[in-house]
């Protein structure tokens, strides 16, 4: 139930640009300023110590990959210019990625003083005031909020927070439907996910829905997808749950969990050469898997394929500190 921020997603944006950089590792604690990517910004920053959108430039750099520097360099960017919001909103994203939850909340009230009314800057505050159990402050700021149309979603998801932080399930499907509500088109994926998950620990089928709904939201995430599988299997739906594993990895062929869960239904069928094919592209999703390489040994088994059988049993050893199925099943196969 978190939104993701527009800092972070620049920050992401950055990040996978220079993906392919290798970066030298520097014998300084302060190493990830002299990366490849980092240092000339840091060589600028020697140079033009006063210039606060270097040290900006630089938390974005870092916020991924060491965000307690990132923090740093935020703060220090707010400190030669405090009217710029963008720099105490920063230093808040960082803050809420270290836990420093009061931290984060002050850096918020910062930005809040140059923007005003600043409808995702007051979610973000109360979503930091909520993780520091400051639980009525962030209540009275998500009444603020739910007057507004732009802020009338923020305000359900901060409430559904609390209400499930206080362990009130039935509040929090009431306020998280309320938000998926007023978001219209957009509700937040997260948040769908969210209510899915409440709603089918209650045993309620329309779980399912909000799955869906997630899924389209965001059809690049497989993950959606496989917790249909999972709660149809729940559900004892196993034709739901094979539909629902196959559609994932059409999505997502590299994912191996739903590989996995369709090798296991059929193994269960006694049908082992369908589940050998499924355990195999487990496999070859996941090559150090050992269960993969188990269940794919149990299936070679099955079928009466004893040598390979014992290779998949090795693997699946060798991926495995002291896996005692799979060294009981060589034992068995080698006496």
């Amino acid at each position: 139930m978190k939104y993701l921020p527009v800092l972070i997603l620049l920050m992401g944006a950055a990040a996978c640009n220079n993906a392919g950089t290798r970066q030298p590792v520097v014998e300084s604690v302060d190493s990830a300023l002299y990366s490849d990517i980092v240092r000339p910004v840091t060589d600028s920053i020697q140079q033009f110590p006063e210039k606060p959108e270097l040290y900006y430039r630089r938390a974005l750099l870092l916020f991924n990959t060491d965000p307690k520097l990132s923090l740093i360099d935020f703060e220090k960017a707010a400190s030669l210019s405090p009217t710029t919001t963008d720099y105490w909103a920063g230093a808040g994203e960082a803050a809420l990625v270290i836990n420093d939850f009061k931290k984060a909340a002050v850096n918020f009230q910062h930005a809040l003083t140059n923007s005003p009314g600043y409808t995702y800057l007051e979610y973000r505050l109360a979503t930091a005031w909520i993780e520091n159990k400051q639980y009525e402050s962030a209540d009275s700021l998500a009444n603020i909020l739910a007057q507004s149309a732009e802020g009338r979603d923020k305000a359900f998801y901060l409430k559904a927070r609390i209400a499930e932080d206080r362990q009130d399930t039935v509040t929090a499907i009431k306020h998280l439907t309320s938000a998926i509500h007023a978001a219209g088109q957009a509700p937040e994926f997260e948040a769908v996910m969210e209510l899915a998950d409440l709603l089918r620990s209650r045993k309620a089928p329309m779980a399912l829905n909000y799955y869906m709904l997630a899924w389209r939201l965001d059809t690049t995430n497989a993950h959606p997808l496989y917790e249909v599988g999972r709660y149809q299997e729940e559900l004892d739906n196993t034709n739901g749950a094979i539909q629902a594993y196959k559609q994932c990895v059409v999505a997502d062929p590299g994912f191996t969990g739903a590989y996995m869960a369709l090798g296991k239904i059929y193994l269960n069928k006694k049908d082992y050469k369908t589940a050998y094919t499924y355990f195999n592209l487990s496999a070859k999703s996941a090559p150090t898997d050992a269960w993969a390489y188990y269940y794919r040994a149990v299936c070679q088994e099955e079928l009466g394929k004893k040598e390979l059988a014992i290779e998949d049993y090795s693997k699946a050893a060798s991926f495995k500190k002291d896996f005692k199925e799979a060294l009981a099943a060589l034992k068995k196969l080698n006496s």
